[in-house]
Formats: C-alpha cells, structure tokens, sequence
C-alpha cells in the first residue's frame, strides 16, 4: 500500500508521489523590476537550501508582474514555514526593495 504523502497538497499519481507545485505571481511598481529581481534572486537560492526549486520563472512585461513556480517533493508547508523563519531569509531581506504591490499564491495542478 502506498502512504498519503506528508502534505495534503501533494498528489499521488499511480502510487509514486508527485510535487507540491505552488504558482505565485508578484506584481510590482513600475520601472522597479529590475531592483526586485536582484533581491529575488538571492531568496531562490537560499529557498533552494530548503529544498524547492523553480519551475519557471518569466516577467510579464504588460502587467509588470513575476510569474514563477515552485515545487518542493515532500511536505511543502513545513519547507517553506521553516525558510519563512529562517534567520537567512530575514538577513537577506536586508535592504531589500519595497516594491511588490500585490501578490497571488495558489496551489498549481500540472494539466499537460
């Protein structure tokens, strides 16, 4: 028999167990992509220490939002809560800008 995976959000497909994928899109004030980006960058690679990756990433010009993904194979909510609490995320933040707008975060379901 196979186990439900530790988060509820994960999937099981055929009994293998699949990524908890989360799609988040930031939108951020004009002409501040740029700035943004660079302190982005830096919490992915610290997020990837927690073991998330991303999927894709892409900025939408029109809008001026971030569109990425990421997934994480075991108990999604409990990686990110500790990479929320972690003291390298709050070092890193550090001068970061305050330039995000607004945000939408949701569980994503691969369809293809």
């Amino acid at each position: 028999t196979t186990s439900p995976p530790a988060d509820r959000h994960a999937v099981v497909d055929d009994g293998r167990h699949v990524a908890t994928t989360q799609l988040r899109r930031y939108e951020i004030e004009d002409g501040q992509m740029k700035a943004f980006l660079h302190y982005w960058h830096k919490l992915i690679e610290l997020r990837q220490r927690f073991g998330c990756r991303v999927v894709f990433a892409y900025v939408d010009d029109t809008n001026n939002e971030l569109v990425w993904a990421v997934e994480h194979d075991g108990d999604f909510k409990a990686a990110e809560a500790e990479y929320m609490q972690s003291a390298d995320r709050a070092a890193t933040l550090i001068g970061a800008p305050q330039v995000m707008k607004g945000a939408k975060i949701g569980r994503a379901i691969r369809v293809m």
